[in-house]
């Protein structure tokens, strides 16, 4: 019997993303800095001999290089990349699942939807049959995760859609598999409220990505669930739903 373990590339997919999209950034820094330093170096040198006129010079010149410091940050500003975020937490939780495959569990990262160009962050099979995890890196200070009225919310945002695409996606795995497949969301960096950090919404579980693994241990074993239906399950699991990107 072979024993089930853990598939590596957790986030790659993701890490794609962000890359393309701070090669983009630099390609638009540099095209921006072709139009704005000339512009801004144009209004620095109106507005310092406007205020030197107006004031005295030191003012003049303070005001000149204000404007100027200005006008190159926001040329060379940083988009705020959530993709490089996102792959960040899915290799976080990645490790979090990673003692899992000691314990004859299968666990498998960034695995494709056939006919898609979404992907499975994680699938974990076990004794309680198989898992989809969804990572999601809300690291927010100031945002709140909450529930109102049967809605999750991450701050002012509802993330109804978001688990709407978690179903989706763990019923495309479950298409492929032939297998039921329990959707969750795995939360680093805000506090998930409710009993043990974890609360179920709209047919999802939501849990705090620290407790993810023993939430998967704890869940109820499923009759027919032995190591080799997992290994098996595993190797559909390989066949079928590939590394993304493959």
């Amino acid at each position: 019997m072979t024993t089930p373990g853990r598939r590596g590339g957790a986030g790659a997919s993701a890490r794609q993303v962000a890359e393309a999209a701070r090669t983009a950034e630099r390609t638009a820094q540099h095209r921006r800095a072709k139009v704005t330093l000339p512009l801004t170096a144009a209004c620095a040198v109106v507005v310092g001999v406007a205020a030197a006129v107006a004031t005295v010079w030191q003012l003049g010149l303070l005001a000149a290089f204000t404007v100027a410091a200005y006008g190159i940050l926001q040329t060379y500003r940083r988009a705020d990349n959530s993709w490089a975020k996102g792959a960040a937490g899915e290799v976080a939780t990645a490790r979090l699942l990673a003692p899992l495959a000691r314990r004859g569990y299968a666990v498998l990262h960034d695995r494709a939807i056939p006919g898609s160009r979404a992907n499975l962050d994680h699938l974990v099979v076990g004794p309680a049959g198989v898992a989809y995890v969804d990572t999601k890196a809300w690291r927010s200070t100031r945002s709140k995760i909450r529930v109102e009225g049967g809605t999750l919310r991450y701050g002012r945002y509802d993330q109804t859609r978001a688990l709407q695409t978690v179903c989706w996606e763990a019923g495309q795995a479950a298409r492929q598999l032939g297998v039921e497949v329990r959707p969750i969301v795995a939360v680093h960096g805000a506090t998930v409220p409710g009993p043990r950090g974890r609360i179920e919404v709209q047919g999802v579980m939501v849990a705090s990505a620290k407790k993810l693994p023993k939430l998967l241990q704890n869940l109820a074993p499923q009759p027919g669930w032995s190591a080799d239906r997992i290994t098996a399950v595993e190797a559909l699991a390989e066949r079928r739903l590939p590394p993304h990107g493959s």
